[in-house]
Formats: structure tokens, sequence, C-alpha cells
């Protein structure tokens, strides 16, 4: 609206102006040289121009009004003042200035003009009076300038009136409009929602609503085509729908719109990605005003919905880890059934045989075999319900640590010695590998020895015969690394991202070829955490598996975070392994999202 005012404000006023220019000559040719008071004439009328000047070089409209309207208020006062001027022009030139100062819809201005008006029909009555005689008509009464005064100073009055009545009017009607505007704003603003006026080809003509402080944005930004670009490039051809809908059933349509509100760097600030936001959108057509108004559009109110969609993806990832979970613990049961059976047959069946004179072996030997299976049997059962126990401790913060220097390559060592009378047995090599003077660690003994031997427990379980298991030590910056590689059968990469989840185990089923309850890791995986280390697993099907977990030099710098699981990194191997090598975690690797 102000850019149309503006428009038509500098056309009629250069359209003036020119037509001045262009009548000069004319008037020469005709008139032959114009005088000083007809020279000053001729500039007074251009003082259009001089207000088209002031608004585009100042940019202040109501300066460029005034002079204008003093500009004709000027030239009438000048064909007032130069002898044998014509009143009819000078009326006509008073005439346009109150008509602008009308348009100006100041009710100043308006009363300005009346009174310079006045004063010239005073003037002009009291300069010709002077001048000249009265002339009389038929009537007898005075026919001259004081006449014209007399009648002309009532019907000023009464434009002028007509005038404040018509500006009264407006200041109304805009007051009406600017309270309904700051409504609908307070009212979107309170909503949150955006009021968007949509042309049919999709270009905004209208936008209510504050988008600068709920999304950072210039209204500017969105006028025009500029909403459009910010649509999501997959959404354009809904939102093309959705006004094109809108227009030709005249009915309500909806859609879910992706728009541009903002950018972020990326995760290694190599490019700026865009962040978008949902929005549903309700648009209905605009009737038409008038018959001849041939425009079609349609409004538009923009809900934010990302905090709801957001809302809604977590809930349904939070029922999907419920679901894994709970599907996990009862695979966890029936393994656990499984592991608690086997040894509780063993007891009883030994121990009813030694319980009964006529089952019981003569035999001293067997006795005692005997007496170590049932003893073995409860080992197991303890080392089980040990490792629930741990695990449980561990997910409710329960677990606290004992920390002491020790030596870690002196550990590694008994858990090796430990576990090598299982690898023989399996026709599994056993080794290991760090240098001398790796120094001593602080931390939980107890700990970091279960650790190292679930480690070395799940390498050799997975590890068939004549493979390799591998212990390494070696330092890493203010850590101590330790890495146990092996030959087995692998992981698959589906099954690497949810490696140290509770519950879960690669490939679990009830008929599996390898036993144990699947916390052997979740537990290495909380252990680790307490110390403040980090775990990395690189494995492959076929390719066998290097576990390695990092461990502060000392774990007391971490004592006041919060304590937690270890954030595994897994990393999927490429190519294929030999038969009796084992694999070093130099080799190809491709790191996957952990």
């Amino acid at each position: 609206m102000d850019l149309a005012r503006r428009k038509a404000f500098i056309l009629s006023r250069l359209v003036v102006a020119a037509s001045v220019l262009l009548a000069a000559p004319l008037w020469i040719v005709f008139n032959g040289a114009p005088t000083l008071p007809q020279s000053a004439m001729f500039a007074l009328a251009q003082t259009p121009l001089l207000s088209v000047v002031a608004l585009l070089r100042l940019g202040k409209p109501r300066l460029a009004q005034a002079i204008s309207i003093f500009g004709w208020i000027a030239l009438a006062a000048g064909f007032v003042a130069v002898a044998g001027g014509d009143r009819a022009v000078a009326a006509l030139l008073l005439g346009v200035a109150l008509i602008e100062a009308t348009l100006t819809f100041e009710l100043a201005m308006v009363a300005t003009i009346v009174a310079t008006s006045l004063a010239l029909l005073a003037l002009d009555a009291g300069l010709h009076a002077v001048a000249a005689p009265m002339v009389h008509d038929a009537f007898g009464d005075a026919f001259g300038p004081l006449r014209a005064a007399t009648l002309g100073a009532p019907l000023l009055a009464y434009i002028a009136m007509l005038a404040v009545g018509a500006i009264r009017v407006e200041r109304a009607r805009a007051l009406l409009d600017e309270r309904n505007a700051r409504e609908l704003r307070l009212l979107t603003e309170a909503i949150g929602d955006l009021v968007v006026r949509f042309d049919e080809g999709g270009a905004v003509s209208s936008l209510t609503g504050d988008t600068r402080r709920s999304y950072g944005l210039d209204a500017r930004d969105l006028m025009g085509r500029g909403f459009f670009q910010r649509v999501h490039v997959a959404d354009r051809p809904a939102f093309l729908k959705l006004v094109s809908d809108a227009i030709a059933s005249g009915a309500l349509s909806t859609a879910t719109l992706r728009l541009r509100v903002s950018a972020t760097p990326s995760e290694f600030g190599q490019f700026v990605e865009p962040v978008f936001n949902f929005f549903e959108a309700r648009a209905c057509r605009v009737e038409r005003v008038r018959d001849d108004d041939h425009s079609r559009s349609v409004v538009c109110v923009l809900h934010d919905v990302t905090a709801a969609r957001r809302a809604d993806e977590h809930i349904a990832a939070a029922r999907l880890e419920s679901e894994l979970a709970t599907a996990g613990k009862t695979r966890f049961l029936a393994n656990v059934s499984h592991e608690l059976r086997t040894p509780l047959n063993a007891i009883i069946g030994f121990s009813e045989m030694l319980a009964n004179d006529d089952l019981v072996p003569s035999d001293a030997g067997k006795r005692k075999e005997y007496a170590e299976i049932i003893r073995n049997s409860g080992q197991h059962l303890l080392a089980v319900v040990n490792t629930i126990l741990d695990m449980s401790k561990i997910e409710s913060g329960s677990m606290r640590l004992s920390p002491e220097p020790f030596s870690l390559p002196e550990l590694v060592d008994q858990c090796v010695g430990m576990m090598r009378l299982e690898a023989e047995q399996n026709n599994i090599e056993l080794t290991r590998d760090y240098r001398d003077g790796l120094g001593e660690i602080v931390g939980d003994k107890r700990a970091c020895k279960q650790i190292v031997i679930n480690l070395l427990s799940n390498a050799l379980k997975f590890t068939p015969a004549f493979g390799r298991v591998k212990a390494r030590l070696y330092p890493d910056g203010n850590s101590l690394a330790l890495a146990v590689s092996d030959s087995g059968i692998g992981i698959s990469s589906a099954d690497l991202g949810r490696l140290g989840d509770p519950f879960f185990q690669a490939s679990a089923c009830h008929n599996r070829a390898y036993e144990g309850t699947g916390l052997g890791l979740s537990v290495v995986r909380g252990l680790v955490g307490l110390h403040g280390g980090s775990i990395v697993v690189e494995s492959a099907p076929r390719r066998g598996t290097c576990v390695t977990i990092r461990l502060p030099l000392d774990c007391r710098l971490h004592e006041n975070q919060p304590p937690g699981l270890a954030k595994i990194e897994t990393i999927a191997r490429l190519g294929a392994i030999r038969q009796g090598h084992d694999v070093e975690p130099e080799q190809e690797v491709v790191k996957k999202i952990a």
C-alpha cells in the first residue's frame, strides 16, 4: 500500500512539472518573453518537482506532501498578488491544495490551508477595494472581490467541514484496521502460529506472526518467493497442491510442510547443514470482494508441530527400545535357565550317586572326580550369579571402585595363565604381547581382572580349534590400552551396533552353538565406564574380532564425573582372514557410527 502511494505521488507531480515545462515555449511564442513576476510564477509551478526530490532523497513522505501543498498555496498567492491576476485560477489552486491536504488525513494541515485561503480572499478583496470602485448589479449588491470573498468564505468552510469529516472517518477506519491487525498479531504470537496470504502461484503477499523471535527470520525473507525457496524440495509439490486445491475447491486444504528456518555447521564443520521445522498448513480460499476483482489468493495458517513430531519420534524410539529390551530379557532368562540347568543337573545327579550306597562307586578316584564335578558346577553357578549381580549394580549405579596401584601386565599374565588350560583343551594358541616397563595404573584390581577374564573367555569361546587369541598391552597417551584379538567367527555389522547392550547376545537362539548369558561384554562396558575408559570393537564375519579397552593411568581423576556405561566404537573390517593368522588392530577397517 505505501509503495503504491509513493508511486502515485511521484508520477502525478512529475506529470504536472513536465506539463509546465512543455507550456513554457508556447507562452513565449504567443506572449513574448515573460516578465519578472511571470518568471517567479513559473518557478513556483515547479514546486511539485521539488517535493519529489525531497521524497526520494530524504525519504520523508510528510515533508514532501507539505512542500507540494504549500507550493500550490504560494502559486495561488502569486496569482492574487500580481496585478490582473486570474482569481479563478487562484481559487482552483486553493482547491487543489485543500484536496491534497485532505488526502494527508491531517486535521492540522487542513486547518492551515483553510486559514491561508481565507487570508488570501481577504487580501484580494482589500487590494481591489482600494484599487477600483465597486461595481453594482441590477439588485444593487456589490459585485466584485468583496462579494466573492463574502460568498467564498462560507463555501470554503463547508468544504473544510467535508474534509474534516472524511478525515475522521478515514482515521476511524485506520484505527479499526490497526486494532484488528494488532489483535491478530497478538493472537498469532500467543498461539505461535503464522498467518500467511499466498497468491495462486504460491508467492507471499502478506504475513502475520513474530518470525524473528520464534525462528530468527526477518519477515522480508519470506515475502514473495522467499517462502517457497525455504520449503523442503521434497515438500514443494505438496505445497503447490495445497494452494491449488484451496483455490479450486474453496474447501479447507491441509498439508504438512518442512520449512528451512536456520542452518548449523555439520558434525565436522565441512559444510553448513540446513535446519527444517515441521509445519501443519491449513489453507482456504479468499472470496472476491468485487465482481471485477480477478485476483485469486488463499489464507494459510502455519502451526509449528516440530516439538510434537520430535516427541512422537522419541516415543516411538522408546517403545522400540522397550520392546527390544523386553525381547532381550526374555532371551536372557532363557539363556540363564540354560546356563543354570546344566550345572544343576550335574550337581543333583552326582550328589544323588554319592548319597546312594548302591550307586556310589567303590573307587576312591571316581568319588573324588564326582566331587570335583560338583565343585566345578557350583563355581560355575556362582560365577553366573556374580555376573548378574555385578550387572545389576552397574545398571543401578551402586557399584563402587576400590582404586589401588597395581601392575596391569602382571594381572594380564595371571589371567592368561588361568585361561591357558581351556585354550590348550580346545587347541587354541593363546599368546601375550607387551614390552617391559609399562608401569602401574591406579584402578580397581578386582574389576580389571574381571574385565580381562571376560575378554579372554569371549575370545576363546568364539574361536574354533587351531585358531589364535592374543592379548596386547601398549601405552596410548594418558591411558594404557589392552587389545584382545582372535581369529574367530566374528560379528556381523547388524549386531555390532548393539554390542554391550544388557540382555543382548549376537545371533541368540535356544539351540545356539555357544554357551553364555550374553552379559560378559555388558559387564566389561560398565566396569570400563566406571574407570572413565573407552572401548573399540573391530570385527566382521569370518574376520575375527579385536576388542580394545583404554583405561586411564589413574581412574581417580574421573571420580567427579557422573558414572555411566563406556561408549563403544564399532568398526567393520574388510577382506577375508587367512586360516592360522590372527587379526591385528592395524589392519584395514571401515568405521561405523556407534
